[in-house]
Formats: structure tokens, sequence, C-alpha cells
């Protein structure tokens, strides 16, 4: 249980961290959303390739892991560039607060495809945790900077419903190989159809937006100002993050694993408030606290 629950925990944290890394990379607005998600997504294949062969080996493919791994890898492929869009318009915390919504999702989709029945506590639990969500949805501060706040939280409802549905094939995904080797394919599907994209209709995987280059502060600071280096520190804690969470899904429920890691929520919070000084961070934590909780009656249900 505590094995299980550390796994999921861990998710957490670098998933947060990622998107923190590729926020800031949108907002410096040299590159494409695409090439930002290509090099995230190719970075994370690529050391957990090398982390399998290393110390791993090539794990024995069960029947039907092909079809797992291509679901989950067409979804995860429309769900970075859509993330990234509702943190381009939206507010940072608010948008990352949205994916609360995957475990509600979770309930229908996980008993779809993996037959899992949550108990009348885990259905407390999701009132308490769309509540929570309302009150975070509500706190639209004064001198709000977003393009579009609320077109911004309703993108990241859409990544957690699609999140929903393809946390039940990562799982079938990860049971039918490895905990490295699955994620390893499933980011590195989504990498090739990026890379696809680009260059058939782009001719390059480094596209550009054309607009002007951000001025740069001296010091070590420089390094939250390039894009391509804030992405590969992104691609590191992806591939972090890929280990730890199917780690968790191979030792725990499917709907319980993206509760906990949804726990990540409060990070996102600290985060829009210490790198992109968003303001009524108060009101929020508030709505996410009341949130956690009832993702907390959905974990001991």
């Amino acid at each position: 249980m505590i094995t299980w629950f550390l796994f999921a925990l861990g998710s957490a944290v670098m998933q947060s961290t990622t998107n923190a890394l590729s926020n800031q990379a949108v907002h410096l607005g040299q590159y494409s959303k695409i090439t930002l998600s290509f090099i995230t997504a190719a970075t994370a294949s690529i050391i957990l390739f090398a982390v399998t062969f290393i110390f791993f080996g090539m794990p024995d493919l069960a029947e039907g892991f092909w079809r797992a791994a291509l679901v989950t890898g067409i979804l995860n492929m429309a769900i970075i560039p859509v993330g990234l869009k509702a943190f381009e318009v939206g507010e940072f915390s608010s948008v990352y607060s949205m994916s609360l919504t995957a475990p509600i999702f979770l309930l229908f989709t996980g008993w779809v495809f993996l037959g899992e029945v949550p108990p009348l506590l885990g259905m407390a639990g999701v009132i308490l945790t769309v509540f929570g969500l309302w009150e975070i949805s509500r706190a639209v501060p004064d001198g709000n900077t977003a393009k579009d706040y609320r077109k911004g939280n309703l993108l990241g409802l859409s990544v957690a419903l699609m999140s929903s549905v393809s946390v039940n094939f990562d799982k079938l995904a990860t049971l039918y190989s490895s905990r490295t080797f699955s994620y390893a394919v499933i980011i590195g599907f989504a990498a090739l159809g990026y890379a696809a994209y680009l260059l058939f209709t782009k001719g390059t995987l480094f596209l550009k937006t054309g607009a002007p280059p951000p001025v740069v502060p001296d010091g070590w600071k420089r390094i939250f100002f390039n894009p391509i280096l804030l992405l590969f520190f992104g691609g590191i804690a992806q591939s972090a993050n890929g280990f730890f969470y199917n780690s968790a899904l191979a030792t725990g429920f499917a709907s319980y694993t993206i509760a906990i890691k949804r726990v990540g929520v409060l990070l996102g919070v600290i985060w829009g408030w210490l790198f992109f000084r968003e303001k009524n961070i108060s009101k929020k934590l508030l709505g996410a606290g009341i949130a956690i909780a009832g993702v907390v009656l959905i974990l001991f249900s």
C-alpha cells in the first residue's frame, strides 16, 4: 500500500514539474506548441528506452500490448498540445486544477474498460471533488492577464476526459509488458506523430512562430528563457513521471492511482504563484484542498 502510494505521489510531483516547464516554454512564444510537444515526448521516450535495455532488457510482450499502446499513444498525441493550448490561453494554476476532474470521468471509463465499480464512499468523494473545482473556477482574480480564462479551463476539462480514457489503456499496456518499456512506446508514438506532422506539413521539426525573442536576464535565470533546454528538462521529468505512474498502475487500481496523482494540483497552484505571479492563490488553495479531500475519499473507498 505504502509503495503504491509513493509511486503515485512521485508521479504527481514529476507531472506538475513537466507542466510548469512546458508552460514557461509556451509563454516564451518562439516555437510552436507541436515542436514543444515533440521535444518533450522524444526526450522522455529515448530516456525510458535506454533505461529499459540497459537495466532490465527487452520484456516479453503479451497479446494485446500493441493495440493498447496504440490507443493510448494516439490519445496522448492529442492531450499534450490541447493541454499546452489551455495553458497558453488560460491561467496556469486554474487550468492545472481542472485535471482533478479525471478521477470523476474515470469512475465511468474504469468501469467500461477495466470493470472497476466504485463504492458509495467513492461517489461521495466525487461530489466533494466537483465542489472543490467549482470553488477554484470562481476564483477569477482582478486584473487577470489570461487571454481567455474560462476557455483555458474548458480545454483543461477536455484533457481530463481524454486522460480518463487513456489511463485504462496505460494500465493494460503496462501489464502486457513492463513499466519502462510501455511508457517509452506510448510516448514514442506521440513523438513520431508530432515529427510526421512537422516534417510533412512544415518541413522542419523546429517550427518557430516568428514572435520576438524575450529579454533574457543575466546569470542563472537565463536557463528559464531557453525553450529547447526547458523542454529537455521537461522530457527528463516526463520520463520520471512515466516510471512512477506505471509503477503505481502495476501495483494498485487505476482509478485510485490517477486520483492520488491529482494531488499535484496543489503543486500546480504553488508553481502558478511562484513562477507566474498569479493572484488570488488563497481561494484557489481552499478549493483545491476541498477537492483533494474528495480525492482522499475516493482513495480510501
